[in-house]
C-alpha cells in the first residue's frame, strides 16, 4: 500500500499527499514502516535534493540522512551565521537523536551516508572536526579549548560535529554524581562560551558544536525515566524516528561519480554560507510565522511529561532549522519553503517522540518515583497517604530524596499536603482532588 499523509487542509478537510521516498514503486522494495512518516515538505531545497539523489543508494531512512546533513552542514558552516530570536543569538546548530531499532533502524547508515559525502566535500572538516566518545563536560570543552599562552596554543577552529553511536552511554555518563556533562551540553547548544571552575579551569570561547546521537527506542524510554536528565537536556535534541527504507541485499552504495558531483556543489555551498552573518525571515516567511507556525508551536506547550521535554524548544528549533535550510540554499533570507520544511521537521520530531515513548508518556512526569507516588495518592482516595506510608512506598530513597519527591508532588494540579492529627500526633497527609 502506498504511504499517504492525511493532513489538515484549509477549512479542516483532510487531504492526502503522496510521499515518493516512502511509497513503494515498481523498482523499489520498501519494508513496512512501524512508525510515523515525515511530510514531503521536509525534503526542501538543496539538502532535500541531495537526499533524493542518495536515497536509492542506501537502506537508510531518508529523514535520517536529512538530519545528519543538516547537523553536519550547520557544524561545518561554523559560527558566522546566526538569528536573533528575542534577545537570544541562535547559531546554525541542529542536534538530533536518531531513534530506531538496533538492526532495522539503519541509524549508522544515515550517518555514514552523510560522512561519505562530507569526506569528499570537506575532508579536512571530517578529519579534524568530527569526534565521538562524550564522557565529561571537561572533555568536551577540551576539544574546543582556548589557549593559555605558550604552554598550550588551544584550538583555533571551534567547529565540532559530535557523533555518538551509543547515546545511551552518554546519557548514563551525564547523570553520574558530579558530572558536568549535561550542563555543558546545554551551554553548547546555546552557543555560549564554555567553562568549568576547578583547579585546572578550562574555557572555550565561541564554540560551535553540533551533536548527532543514535539510540534504540527501548533504551530511550528507559533513560527518559532518569529525572536527572529531564528539564533541559532532552529538548536540545530533535528526536527522529528512523527505519530501514529499502531492502537492497546487493547494495554497493552511491557511485563515486554521484558523490563527487554532489561534493563539488556542497563544497561551494558550505564555503559561501560561512561568509554570511545575520539571517532573517523574508516578508512571506515572517507572515507565515506570525499567522500559522508560531501559534501552532506555542499550542504544544500544553504537553506534559516526557513528550514536553522534546517540544519545549519547538519554536526556536523551527527557526534554527529554517536558517540551515536557507544557508544550504545559498541565501541569508529564510523563504516560506524553508520555514515550512523546518515546521514539518519539528512536527515529525514530535510525532517521533509520541510514537517512541508510547501512549502513556504524556501522563508521565519522567521521574518513576514521582509517578509511583502520584498513582498511590490517587488510589488512596479521600483519606490520602500519610508520611509514614510514603516512607514505606519510597523506601529505596533517603529522607532528602523523599522530601524532594513529595515537594514536587504538591506542586502538581490537584495535589496537596495537609497536617492532620493521627492518634494525637500531627502527621502530614498527601491528598488528591481532581482539579475543576
Amino acid at each position: 500500500m502506498p504511504v499517504e499523509l492525511h493532513l489538515a487542509a484549509p477549512g479542516g478537510r483532510p487531504q492526502t499527499r503522496p510521499n515518493p521516498m516512502y511509497d513503494p514503486a515498481d523498482s523499489t522494495a520498501r519494508p513496512e514502516r512501524p512508525g510515523p512518516v515525515p511530510d514531503p515538505e521536509v525534503f526542501c531545497g538543496w539538502v532535500g535534493s541531495t537526499v533524493r539523489d542518495l536515497d536509492p543508494t542506501t537502506e537508510a531512512d531518508p529523514v535520517g540522512i536529512l538530519v545528519n546533513l543538516l547537523s553536519a552542514g550547520g557544524a561545518a558552516i561554523g559560527p558566522g551565521p546566526f538569528m536573533w530570536i528575542g534577545n537570544d543569538r541562535h547559531p546554525a546548530l541542529i542536534w538530533a537523536l536518531t531513534v530506531g531499532a538496533t538492526a532495522a533502524g539503519r541509524k549508522g547508515a544515515g550517518t555514514n551516508t552523510a560522512k561519505r559525502l562530507f569526506k569528499a566535500a570537506v575532508p579536512e572538516f571530517l578529519a579534524c572536526n568530527t569526534r565521538s566518545g562524550l564522557s565529561s563536560g571537561e572533555g568536551l570543552i577540551d576539544m574546543v579549548r582556548d589557549g593559555d599562552g605558550d604552554k598550550d596554543p588551544g584550538v583555533t577552529d571551534k567547529r565540532l560535529w559530535v557523533v555518538e553511536s551509543e547515546y545511551g552511554v552518554t546519557m548514563a555518563r551525564g547523570r553520574r554524581e558530579g558530572s558536568s556533562l549535561s550542563g555543558i551540553l546545554r551551554q553548547a547548544w546555546n552557543g555560549e562560551d564554555l567553562g568549568v571552575m576547578n583547579r585546572d579551569a578550562l574555557h572555550a570561547t565561541a564554540p560551535h558544536i553540533a551533536v548527532i546521537g543514535h539510540i534504540s527506542p527501548r533504551e530511550l524510554r528507559a533513560k527518559m525515566q532518569d529525572a536527572e536528565m529531564a528539564g533541559g537536556t532532552y529538548n536540545r535534541f530533535l528526536p527522529v524516528f528512523v527505519h530501514r527504507n529499502l531492502l537492497d541485499p546487493d547494495g554497493q552504495g552511491a557511485p563515486d561519480e554521484l558523490i563527487d558531483n554532489l561534493a563539488t556543489a556542497w563544497r561551494t555551498v558550505l564555503a559561501d554560507a560561512r561568509r554570511i552573518g545575520e539571517v532573517q525571515l523574508n516578508q512571506q516567511a515572517a507572515q507565515l510565522w506570525r499567522d500559522e507556525v508560531y501559534p501552532a508551536l506555542c499550542g504544544d506547550e500544553a504537553d506534559e511529561g516526557p513528550i514536553a521535554e522534546f517540544t519545549a524548544r519547538a519554536a526556536p528549533y523551527a527557526k534554527r532549522a529554517a536558517m540551515v535550510y536557507a544557508l544550504l540554499d545559498h541565501t541569508d533570507r529564510i523563504a516560506e519553503t524553508h520555514l515550512r520544511a523546518a515546521w514539518a521537521l519539528v512536527r515529525y520530531a514530535r510525532a517521533s517522540a509520541a510514537h517512541i515513548l508510547g501512549p502513556t508518556a504524556a501522563a508521565s512526569t519522567g521521574d518513576p518515583h514521582l509517578d509511583k507516588l502520584i498513582h498511590a495518592v490517587k488510589t488512596a482516595g479521600p483519606s490520602g497517604m500519610t508520611q509514614s506510608q510514603v516512607q514505606v512506598l519510597l523506601k529505596r530513597l533517603n529522607a532528602t530524596q523523599r522530601a524532594d519527591v513529595t515537594a514536587r508532588l504538591v506542586q502538581l494540579p490537584g495535589f496537596a499536603a495537609a497536617q492532620l492529627a493521627t492518634g494525637g500526633r500531627q502527621q502530614t497527609v498527601y491528598l488528591y482532588a481532581p482539579p475543576d
